[in-house]
């Protein structure tokens, strides 16, 4: 199965972009011949590309399935669409091939090349960037049967993946399952940059802007900060949000605040003053550990989060090896259960040689007093 998310959008009606397959639309509303995933006005070529079919559409533009003749191979071919707006669409278009050029990591897909063409008479900017044939990362463990285990395992090479945008100053914004997809292997990727705010000042200024109260990304996957509309209050930790957003849908199949089916005005005010619900409120076997974790990751307050994708992977980890998290204060019983828990061949013996001691000087004890 081939799938790609669309162009990322600004959406101000809480719609988003598709996560379904190409021809699938939450606002089919606003379509026009862009936004269409119909055949027409499909160009045979776009620069050294010839064009197979068109896998998506989006706010931006659309994806094509392309094929590239110097070295020959199948790539998701982006063009952004012309008509209003289209400087301001341009400048994050060139900014998505700025960011997605210097990220260089089995986890996050490639770009290979990027260009304008002009045989239409028209400036058509494209890029050609890795294809990727996976599954969003929740439809994935749904169909592999994955256990809790390897779901938090596979979801930490995600925060790992992540990890590496942040140490290269880039912010995603835009994390949700239809944006990180698995492949046959178990690999997943992460797509679509193209929302990504640089950390470095100088980089944002001239690439990308958002203006005050515009929203860019997904609504229920949106952090409080970013759903309040002020750039200024974004910076990796909100991608943090957005992940334990993700692993929270990805161990109980649902979003933790849903504000899918709610007004923009209505969805942000859940998203900002509701309380999160705990995976075991759901999922009864999950542990006061996993609870922690993903508690932590979802705080309103993002100097209580995780502070960093990395550090999220670290305990889950941790969790997984069973491992004291970092996310608990550390108590004595509490670190005394964990180390009986990753030791209990050593703790049986240790507690039957105790018990023995203790039998032992009973015995000798009576045995005085049966004398005296």
């Amino acid at each position: 199965m081939l799938m790609t998310e669309p162009f990322p959008q600004h959406d101000p009606d809480g719609c988003g972009t598709s996560n379904t397959a190409p021809g699938d639309f939450t606002c089919p509303a606003s379509a026009d011949l862009w936004t269409s995933p119909s055949l027409r006005d499909v160009p045979e070529r776009i620069g050294g590309y010839r064009v197979l079919s068109v896998l998506g559409a989006g706010g931006m533009g659309r994806v094509y399935l392309a094929e590239q003749e110097t070295p020959r191979r199948t790539v998701a071919l982006k063009v952004i669409r012309q008509g209003p707006g289209t400087d301001g669409l341009l400048k994050r278009f060139q900014h998505e091939v700025g960011v997605l050029g210097i990220l260089r990591h089995h986890g996050i897909a490639q770009i290979y090349d990027a260009g304008v063409d002009e045989s239409t008479g028209r400036p058509l900017p494209y890029f050609a960037m890795e294809l990727v044939k996976g599954l969003p990362i929740g439809e994935y463990a749904a169909r592999s049967h994955l256990s809790t285990l390897d779901r938090l395992s596979l979801f930490a090479r995600v925060c790992e993946a992540v990890q590496h945008a942040h140490h290269k100053g880039v912010i995603h914004r835009d994390l949700k399952p239809g944006n990180i997809l698995v492949e046959d292997g178990g690999q997943p990727k992460i797509l679509d940059f193209g929302v990504a705010r640089a950390t470095n000042h100088d980089l944002q200024a001239v690439t990308l802007h958002t203006d005050v109260g515009q929203l860019v990304g997904t609504l229920p996957y949106m952090s409080p900060e970013q759903v309040s509309g002020d750039p200024a209050e974004l910076d990796t930790r909100s991608d943090v949000y957005s992940l334990g957003v993700v692993l929270f849908e990805l161990l109980t199949g649902r979003l933790p605040l849903d504000v899918r089916q709610k007004a923009v005005t209505e969805a942000i005010r859940i998203l900002s003053q509701e309380q999160v619900p705990r995976v075991s409120e759901y999922e009864p076997d999950a542990s006061s550990d996993l609870d922690t974790i993903v508690a932590k990751s979802l705080e309103r307050e993002k100097n209580r989060r995780y502070q960093s994708a990395g550090d999220l992977a670290d305990d889950i980890h941790r969790y997984i090896r069973d491992e004291p998290i970092l996310a608990r204060p550390p108590s004595s019983i509490y670190l005394a259960r964990k180390f009986a828990k990753r030791h209990k061949p050593l703790v049986a013996a240790a507690t039957v040689a105790l018990l023995g001691c203790a039998g032992g000087v009973g015995g000798v004890i009576w045995q005085g007093r049966v004398a005296a």
